[in-house]
């Protein structure tokens, strides 16, 4: 791994700004690095609030689209809610059933099936929803590219207000209303939004324009907190804002099944991190899409039915388990796959194909493949006959452009640029992975191929200390371009001999002028030995957080890399 240490923009303003707010001078920094490069935005950046979200209506089309759902409401219109079938989708489609329920409206709400058909806009749920007399729907987190789609509800009777976050396509569908922030480039607050947000932007709207107390839609703000950090969209601006009130909301949430939900996996009473929502409650909601049906954890997040919020996180549980095993036995058989099959020396993208794996797994192990082997990768199932793949990429990748190069193989496709979804005839797997792997040979450098380290400062051990943690805490949620401060402690004085704990993890403490203080270094156990008997200089790259290993709070570093000798090289 190689450590790449952040340019240090505009020292003399980070020491001006550090003096005027009376913080500490690495913080302030850190902060200028990151382009938030005066009082007002630190301030800001510090204590946000909900007042300074943007306006609604400055989303591309939301007035077309507030005004027909207002007048879907007025003629008591049956709706319909077509959502998507991963966190961000069904908090969508929840935060929308909820909100419009409220006003009295006669809607209804589907997702799709994964396998049976496929992410966006489908004919199948087009025609459940006019055999219901619907005659409007909106879809969230969904529809941007569905020309199609909506053209053929338009045939059946039925408008469509279309809500997404995805990139448009050349051609758009002919809805009544397009809300999409990538339409437009006037707020680069908003632009990132996930389809949540952007759901929540709908629903601010409509109860703005309906005069109605926002109080009401805030208590909302859990479902959008989850769905915006489970969707890995960038935590800065309006998303920061909307993740940071969304786990406040979330710790103390009135819905029985999100209660119930953190209950059962111990979280429940504890003050929420948005780790907590990738790694704990987001797979639990993914699950049940990815190897059944979504309509379960819809079912929690919108029940008041205390009895059954407990049956559907017990089963949401189960199912997770279910997909962990089914993930464990994929990842085992991917990784087979590219040891027998890729050329890693020559080749800069894995594209692998079974029809053995599971359609709804393989963007997981899609994932773990990128971080063991640090290049893109696309997995294609043709368990159905027919080929469905998900593709993953690294950060100097652009994912989505390379599918494009590819597409005269593919049926469709869809995505950004770490992540991507496509359809494809099986015969045709061949030449496409011909075509993405001659992409990714021609734009990624041997660099690229090594993972790399951002390191935002270099600091000495008597920087450490509970207000350095104090204000780093500040910074949460942490994400995407808000991540956690890395830092690195140059020539340590670690007391020696260190330890082994746990499953090879190494423990060892940091002295600095004053007293010692903790780091734990996850999974680094075969580092003892040459650092217990290092004459070289041992270079510490970390996180600065807190633990209560000793029953209170305390500074403890958590080891991202050790080096011995001189990193800079």
């Amino acid at each position: 791994m190689k450590w790449n240490l952040v340019e240090q923009s505009n020292p003399r303003l980070a020491r001006e700004l550090a003096t005027e707010l009376e913080i500490p001078q690495n913080i302030s920094q850190i902060l200028v690095n990151r382009e938030i490069a005066d009082a007002v935005e630190m301030k800001r950046f510090f204590y946000p609030t909900l007042e300074d979200l943007s306006d609604p209506m400055l989303l591309p089309n939301m007035k077309a689209a507030v005004e027909r759902v207002i007048e879907a409401l007025a003629q008591r219109e049956k709706i319909v809610v077509f959502g998507d079938y991963d966190v961000d989708g069904i908090t969508s489609t929840s935060l929308i059933y909820l909100v419009l329920n409220r006003f009295g409206a006669d809607i209804s709400w589907y997702l799709p099936d994964r396998v049976e058909e496929g992410y966006g806009l489908s004919r199948a749920g087009i025609d459940e929803a006019v055999d219901k007399g619907v005659t409007l729907l909106i879809s969230v987190d969904c529809g941007i590219t569905g020309v199609e789609e909506v053209e053929y509800a338009k045939s059946r009777g039925m408008d469509c207000v279309i809500t997404d976050h995805h990139e448009p396509a050349d051609i758009l569908p002919d809805a009544v209303a397009l809300v999409d922030p990538k339409l437009s480039e006037e707020n680069p607050e908003t632009r990132e939004l996930a389809g949540v947000g952007v759901a929540f932007k709908l629903a601010e709207a409509l109860f703005n324009e309906l005069g109605e107390d926002k109080s009401a839609l805030y208590e909302h703000l859990d479902l959008v907190g989850l769905g915006t950090i489970a969707d890995i969209v960038p935590l800065v601006g309006e998303n920061r804002i909307l993740a940071k009130f969304g786990l406040r909301q979330l710790e103390s949430t009135k819905k029985p099944g999100l209660k119930s939900l953190l209950q059962i996996t111990g979280l429940w009473g504890n003050e929420l991190f948005s780790w907590n929502v990738v790694f704990v409650l987001a797979p639990r909601l993914n699950a049940v899409g990815r190897i059944g049906s979504a309509s379960s954890a819809f079912e929690l997040l919108t029940t008041y039915d205390s009895t059954r919020a407990i049956q559907m996180s017990r089963l949401l549980d189960e199912e997770n388990k279910k997909r962990k095993k089914l993930d464990e036995v994929i990842f085992a058989n991917a990784i087979q796959m590219v040891e027998d099959t890729v050329d890693l020396e020559n080749d800069r993208a894995i594209v692998l194909e079974s029809e053995e794996w599971h359609v709804g797994v393989i963007g997981i192990v899609a994932s773990r493949l990128v971080e063991k082997y640090h290049r893109p990768a696309v997995l294609i199932s043709t368990s159905e006959g027919s080929g469905q793949g998900s593709a993953r990429s690294i950060s100097t990748f652009h994912l989505l452009n390379a599918v494009k190069h590819a597409s005269d193989y593919l049926v469709k496709y869809g995505g950004h640029k770490y992540a991507a979804g496509l359809c494809i005839e099986p015969k045709k797997i061949a030449d496409f992975r011909k075509s993405f792997v001659s992409v990714a040979n021609k734009e990624l450098t041997e660099e690229d191929m090594i993972p790399h380290l951002k390191i935002d400062a270099n600091i000495v051990a008597d920087d450490v200390s509970m207000d350095l943690l104090n204000w780093l805490n500040l910074f949460s949620p942490y994400g995407p371009k808000n991540m956690r401060p890395v830092f690195t402690i140059e020539n340590a004085r670690i007391i020696r001999p260190t330890k082994i704990v746990g499953k090879n993890h190494l423990r060892f403490k940091i002295l600095n002028s004053k007293r010692g203080f903790d780091a734990i270094a996850f999974g680094m156990g075969e580092m003892k030995s040459k650092i217990d008997n290092a004459i070289e200089p041992v270079n510490l790259a970390f996180v600065v957080e807190s633990n209560n290993y000793y029953g209170y709070p305390q500074v403890q570093l958590r080891i991202k890399d050790i080096t011995i000798g001189d990193w800079k090289k």
